[in-house]
Order: structure tokens, then C-alpha cells, then sequence
């Protein structure tokens, strides 16, 4: 089979979605597929790399590192028309969406596109819940996803969005996947002990961890303001926050102004082929934001057998199942309480932990190819039909 994925974020781009369209090629290209990726490019150049088409692109305004692109013919798009893609799966719906449809409409190749992001409580916040942004979304969502024949979502909670809520094309709930193998990987004892002194921590076994790109809508200062009430039970207990964004330095003054910097540590931008490391370091994966759609760290957590201590959440279903592999706190006392009792019961921790790594294996990348390949096969199946009844 031929598949065309499009995104705008691959892997010049550090983020979820990157990560999934990643592990998604990777997988389809082990089975013998064809895939070619149509990506954005990390500067105004459009180049190629083996199968990946980089297309040129500008950094955007609101954030820097998400690239947008207004390029409509280079010879690199006539080479993807020219290919002929049986398929096209878009996993973004604005500049790489844009030329993949224009590839689409060349010769009438179906395609699928999958919502990772809910634009409403992005843009809007907690008023995305109102008639008005509602409304507007409803349209907006419309237009968004005109044309695909089926749209996909990582989890039930997508099909809340109001960019969804009102469509007429069939929704699939596919969960995202990710390479179990990649975070189950093992650390040394002299690889473990160097990191803890690189970043000047305690191996002690109560090291709260959160990896996450660092930005206002992940909600890591609550996090850090609930963490001064931990250090009041557990003064030996640290905040690993591994990640970087445009919220770094606000919560870095914050955790001064809390008297906890000592306690908290940031590392920055990790490498994704290292960030299992740093699983390793932590004894309890955290996590406050409630903008996730199907967060791939809490899965990543999750295989390296980490207990979970979230927000509630209707993203966290089929992920964190309450008090069997970690807990959904909804108040800072229940977070606080849940925090301590992980870090001082070694025998809860390590229950929760075992029942982390058996719920990993639902959503390894095999899972969820398998799922993508079926979906694709039934599109290329139903468009088929349509057209032969069309020319009937």
C-alpha cells in the first residue's frame, strides 16, 4: 500500500504529535508499506530525506517552533502528486494538510485525517465551553475536516470537541502508540548514578517526575505551587520536570519565589532517544494538565512502570485506572496525599507500578498499525465502491 502522512510537526518539531507520526511511519515501513512523509521543513528550504518531503516553512508567531508554511508548487509536491499515494493521512489540518489535499485533489486520492489538538480550549481556555466559541468551532470544524472520509481521534474525549461534535464524516477512536521497547529499555547503575549527579539529586526514591513540553496550557505551575505541602511531609522528596517551553522561566522564578528551587530540578529539551532515562530517575510520573487528547508521556510513563498521579481527566480512560496503577486526584489535598503515600509504601508503589507496565501493552505501535492498516484498507475499499457506482 502507498501511504502519504502529512503533518506539520515531525522530526524537527519536539511534540506529541511529532512523536506519533513518527512511530506510525516507522511501523507501516516495517511492514513493507509505502509511506512517504510530507512534513515542514525547520527553515525556508525545501529539501528530501530518503522518503521524507521537508517542506520550506516560517516560525510561527504565538510559538516560535510551530512552523507554518504558505508554499503551494515546488517541484517536491509535483514529486508526491506524481507518486500517486493510494492513501493520504493527515495528522494536522493547516499548512501540511493544505498541500496534501491539493495532492488528494489531483487524482481523487481518499484520505483520513486524525484530530490530536482541541482548537477551542487552545485558543479560548476554560470559555471554549461557551454557545458562542461553540458555534464558531462547529463551523470552523466543518471546513477543517471537509473532504476526508473518515476522521480519527486518540480517545473518547475527542469527540466532545466542538470541531467534531457536529460533523457527518464517520469518527474512528484510535489510540496513539508508541514503541514499548524504546522505554523499557535499561539503565545502568553507572549510567543512573551519573545522571543523578549531573543534575545534582538524591537517589532516594522520591523523585516526583513530569515530562512535558513546558508551556502555559500544561498546567505545570499547579505542580509546582502544590509542591511546597509534599516538601512539608516529605522534605526529601524532589520535582524532576523534564522538558522545555515558554513557560520555563516563569516557573523557575516561581520555584524561587516558593523557596523550593533546590528541590526542583529542569532539565531542558531531552533527546526523545534518551528521555527513557529519565523515566528511570523518577518514582512517580505527574502530570496537572487537563488540555491532553491521548498524552503520549503518560503512555511512556506507563512502560517504564511508573504509577500515575494526574488530574482527572477523560483523557486519562484505558490509561490510568484509579487506585490500580496510580491515581486521578482532583483537589491539591488528594494530589498532595496521593504523592506521599506512593513515596513512603514501597509495596503500593511497586503494585502500581507492575499494573502500569501490563496496561502499557494496549497501546503499543503494533496496536495501533494494526488498527491505521485496517482503517485504510476499508477507505481504499469504500472509495472503490463509490466510484464504481458513480460511473454506473
Amino acid at each position: 500500500m502507498k501511504v502519504l502522512i502529512a503533518s506539520d510537526s515531525y522530526k524537527y518539531q519536539t511534540s506529541g504529535v511529532a512523536n506519533v507520526v513518527i512511530t506510525l511511519a516507522e511501523e507501516l515501513r516495517s511492514r513493507g508499506h509505502q509511506v512517504k512523509v510530507l512534513a515542514l521543513s525547520n527553515t525556508r528550504k525545501s529539501f528530501k530525506d530518503g522518503d521524507d518531503y521537508y517542506i520550506g516553512s516560517l516560525p510561527g508567531v504565538v510559538y516560535p517552533d510551530v512552523r507554518v508554511s504558505f508554499v503551494r508548487h515546488n517541484k517536491l509536491l509535483k514529486e508526491l502528486k506524481a507518486w500517486n499515494p493510494d492513501v493520504i493521512h493527515m495528522h494536522t489540518e493547516t499548512s501540511a494538510a493544505r498541500m496534501a489535499r491539493s495532492i488528494a485533489n489531483a487524482d481523487n486520492t481518499p484520505f483520513v485525517m486524525t484530530c490530536h489538538t482541541d482548537y477551542a480550549q487552545f485558543v479560548f481556555g476554560s470559555r471554549c465551553e461557551s454557545r458562542p466559541v461553540k458555534m464558531i468551532f462547529h463551523e470552523i470544524g466543518k471546513f477543517l475536516y471537509r473532504g476526508a472520509m473518515v476522521v480519527t481521534a486518540p480517545s473518547d474525549k475527542a469527540l466532545g470537541f466542538s470541531t467534531l461534535s457536529r460533523l457527518k464524516h464517520p469518527i474512528e477512536v484510535i489510540p496513539n502508540g508508541i514503541r514499548l521497547e524504546q522505554y523499557q529499555k535499561k539503565v545502568t547503575p553507572e549510567e543512573r548514578k551519573e545522571l543523578f549527579e549531573r543534575w545534582n539529586l538524591k537517589d532516594n526514591g522520591k523523585v516526583v517526575c513530569m515530562v512535558s513540553r513546558v508551556s502555559h496550557e500544561k498546567k505545570l505551575d499547579e505542580i509546582v505551587e502544590y509542591f511546597p505541602e509534599v516538601l512539608d511531609r516529605l522534605p526529601d522528596a524532589q520535582l524532576l520536570i523534564v522538558g522545555d517551553g515558554p513557560a520555563r522561566a516563569k516557573l523557575e522564578t516561581m520555584a524561587k519565589e516558593l523557596g523550593i528551587a533546590d528541590r526542583v530540578c529542569f532539565t531542558g529539551r531531552i533527546s526523545p532517544e534518551l528521555v527513557y532515562m529519565y523515566y528511570d530517575m523518577g518514582d512517580v510520573f505527574v502530570s496537572a494538565s487537563t488540555f491532553e487528547v491521548h498524552s503520549l508521556t503518560y503512555l511512556e510513563a506507563i512502560s517504564h512502570g511508573l504509577p500515575l498521579i494526574c488530574r482527572d481527566d477523560p483523557c486519562l480512560r484505558g490509561v490510568l485506572e484509579n487506585e490500580r496503577n496510580g491515581y486521578a486526584y482532583k483537589t491539591k489535598e488528594e494530589f498532595v496525599e496521593n504523592v506521599v503515600s506512593l513515596l513512603t509504601d514501597k509495596e503500593l508503589h511497586d503494585r502500581m507500578g507492575s499494573e502500569s507496565l501490563t496496561i502499557a501493552d494496549n497501546f503499543s505501535a503494533k496496536r495501533c498499525a494494526d488498527r491505521m492498516i485496517e482503517l485504510y484498507e476499508s477507505v481504499l475499499k469504500d472509495n472503490k465502491e463509490s466510484i464504481t457506482e458513480a460511473e454506473m
